[in-house]
């Protein structure tokens, strides 16, 4: 007697097995890129906040200064466009602003699902070149350096507001995309 088992499966368990998965990815594709949005953000918020905290602890140890620009090499300080990347320096003239002599600490990358913007407290309008931190630690320019989602929806909460505060602390919001 042959016994004729059979061993795998059939054509149409493959194909249901398949289109469940591809009805389930369907459905949770659109979470979990919201996912990825919100964890960018706050991955970049963290890195200015890094960025910020090392240019002021640096300036306090060398007793010169610091800070913390925009550059798309991470060789030097380059205009006003945050989104290119920035660097945190050690101000070796203690002059406030990055120049020849002056130090790169450490480079932060761009990411081009990101939009940055830095402006100084009190002064709409305008953009920081460079934020600059004295030999004790405190700024020399108080600044609001604004992280958002490159793609965001009026009322999501991809928007991270940090504020340099006058004792060089940071203070960290949340924001509703406009």
């Amino acid at each position: 007697m042959t016994s004729s088992a059979s061993r795998g499966f059939t054509l149409i368990e493959l194909m249901t097995t398949i289109a469940v998965l591809a009805i389930g990815s369907a459905l949770a594709y659109p979470s979990f890129s919201n996912v990825i949005k919100s964890n960018r953000v706050a991955t970049s918020t963290n890195n200015v906040i890094a960025a910020f905290n090392l240019a002021r602890s640096e300036a306090i140890r060398s007793n010169r200064g610091g800070g913390v620009c925009p550059s798309a090499d991470g060789l030097a300080c380059e205009g006003t466009d945050w989104n290119k990347g920035f660097i945190a320096f050690t101000d070796q003239d203690g002059g406030g602003t990055w120049s020849p002599g002056d130090k790169v600490i450490r480079f932060f990358e761009p990411n081009d699902a990101l939009a940055f913007s830095a402006v100084p407290l009190g002064a709409a309008g305008t953009t920081v070149e460079v934020i600059p931190f004295d030999r004790t630690g405190r700024p020399k320019t108080r600044a609001q350096l604004t992280v958002k989602a490159a793609t965001c929806k009026t009322g999501q909460e991809y928007v991270r507001v940090i504020e340099l505060g006058p004792a060089g602390q940071t203070r960290m919001k949340k924001d509703t995309c406009a």
